[in-house]
């Protein structure tokens, strides 16, 4: 079986390479005794420019504010005349952008692009440049918050103004720049695969297969020579691949849908998230004939959400990606635990937050939210009066309901206890078949985690609460909150994007439609609205 080429080398020796995070913040030190390019005229000048409200320069509107601060501090210096080796720092850094997607899906604006003579204009420009890619290294070029209002994750602490005069001072811009993006194993992978997709893109387009019947083995298509054609663009079958496999009696012919064929498909739907069946349907024809060009907003969009997030998760602590349902354990930066997870489906979005395990709820009782009694609970009590009795429910108010401890009780026999804004958290399930599903987009929210009992016993610890011990609380039917030894950080996060530990990149729907979101306030420059229904409170 060909696999995809494999970047995680090439990825760790870039991670190799790159310098430890700044600091978020220098202090701040005048630095116009050092300078002193500037004439009084040009002071004048400069803080004439810098008083004004609605600041622009060169057709580009300028960050007023923060610029006003950079000068003030500086004693209204000039900062890059005469300063050749901070202007080549800067064309390097701008330059090396590409590599960290910062031109995807709309390119930052280019200061060296600009035609400006005068000095005191161009320092500006140039210092609003250099603001400007710090932050968006450091923190974004857009805050999720603005836009979306089921996302409760901090930005990282930066302050791009002390630490733009913090290189200036020690002649470190182009290292300081370099050290803002995320250092992170899993990102670094992903500026790999963005480089790999690029070169894809750069190449002939990949053929489009057409929509028909579903291709299986052993079939004879015009449309599977397509497919070879396709997969073999992408790496999944090596150029020289026979049309048919060396034991079999069928002709070489690339109509001819093969073993290695098969193989082939089976390992782009593994890793698109497709149920791995080795034939060719509908949903998997929709993901050949995403082009490589859009593989690479994909990533880029990815590694943008990856820096707006803080640089240090903890620790320890579990790592939720919605769009890849999965959850992984990090001990100390290396993975120790992973298992499968049911996230909302697309009307009941599990929302991007962090949190942390405070308890654990042995037998829990579900109280079902007002909006799922509602719409839910009272139409199906309508249809059978004996409801209640049949799911172990009892009424407690208009729209105030509770689902007992027991097998029917949708969070299973263990609920995580995660603190948040939108009242989402981690818990077992009463229907443990659906982890035998591919897309498990299924809940209202809330996450359904595959091994409840081992990771219980892991956030635990102990020999108090062994295996043995939580099994006979389970056992008991009743419903115990026990507090934690390990209060473990929990970060609920949406990559459509990622790269496994092997180098193998993977790609997942948006389902929903964040990166789109992401995109469109990418593009525009300003904050759009979010699409989102309000997220449902305390929902499995």
């Amino acid at each position: 079986m060909m696999h995809l080429p494999r970047i995680a080398a090439f990825g760790l020796a870039l991670y190799a390479l790159l310098p430890a995070a700044p600091a978020a913040a220098v202090e701040a030190k005048p630095l116009h005794r050092e300078l002193g390019a500037a004439t009084e005229e040009q002071r004048a000048a400069l803080k004439a420019l810098l008083d004004n409200p609605a600041l622009q320069v060169a057709g580009q509107m300028l960050d007023g504010p923060s610029l006003h601060r950079l000068y003030e501090a500086t004693g209204y210096d000039l900062l890059w005349a005469g300063r050749d080796e901070r202007i080549a720092a800067l064309t390097a850094a701008y330059a090396g952008a590409t590599d960290d997607g910062l031109d995807v899906p709309s390119p930052l604006s280019d200061p060296f692009k600009a035609k400006v003579a005068d000095p005191v204009v161009r320092d500006v420009l140039l210092s609003d440049a250099a603001l400007r890619l710090a932050s968006a290294l450091a923190t974004g070029r857009t805050r999720p918050e603005s836009w979306e209002d089921d996302w409760a994750v901090p930005a990282p602490n930066f302050d791009a103004v002390n630490g733009l005069m913090g290189a200036f001072r020690g002649d470190k811009l182009g290292p300081w720049l370099a050290g803002l993006a995320p250092s992170d194993e899993r990102y670094v992978r992903l500026k790999g695969a963005l480089a790999h997709y690029r070169q894809l893109a750069a190449q002939e387009p990949w053929p489009r297969v057409p929509s028909g019947p579903t291709l299986k083995p052993g079939m004879v298509d015009d449309r599977i020579a397509l497919v070879r054609r396709r997969l073999t663009a992408e790496g999944y079958l090596p150029v020289d691949q026979a049309a048919a496999d060396a034991t079999s009696d069928a002709p070489a012919d690339p109509a001819f849908f093969d073993p290695a064929l098969e193989a082939a498909v089976n390992d782009f739907q593994t890793r698109h998230g497709i149920v791995p069946d080795g034939t060719v349907g509908a949903r998997t024809v929709a993901a050949m004939n995403v082009p490589a060009r859009a593989r690479v907003e994909q990533i880029a969009l990815t590694l943008e959400r990856w820096r707006s997030l803080p640089r240090e998760f903890g620790r320890n602590y579990a790592f939720v990606n919605v769009p890849g349902e999965s959850l992984e354990i990090f001990e100390d930066g290396t993975p120790v635990l992973s298992m499968k997870v049911v996230v909302g489906d697309p009307t009941h979005p599990t929302p991007v937050v962090t949190s942390r395990i405070s308890a654990i709820t042995f037998n829990p009782v579900w109280h079902i939210p007002t909006s799922i009694a509602q719409k839910e609970i009272v139409p199906k009590i309508k249809a059978d009066p004996k409801y209640l009795a049949k799911n172990d429910m009892v009424q407690k108010g208009s729209y105030v309901f509770e689902q007992l401890a027991g097998p029917k009780n949708p969070l299973g026999q263990i609920k995580f206890e995660t603190p948040n804004k939108f009242d989402v958290y981690l818990h077992d399930t009463s229907t443990h078949q659906t982890f035998e599903r591919v897309a498990r987009a299924l809940s209202h929210g809330c996450v359904r985690t595959e091994n409840a009992r081992e990771l219980a016993a892991y956030v635990l610890s102990g020999p108090k609460w062994n295996p043995e011990e939580i099994e006979k609380v389970i056992a008991s039917t009743e419903t115990q909150k026990v507090d934690v030894v390990r209060h473990l950080k929990v970060a609920i996060l949406y990559f459509t994007s990622f790269v496994d530990a092997d180098g193998t990149i993977e790609f997942r729907d948006d389902i929903y439609g964040r990166d789109k979101r992401l995109r469109a306030a990418l593009q525009s420059g300003n904050a759009s609205v979010a699409v989102n229904p309000p997220p449902k409170p305390g929902v499995g």
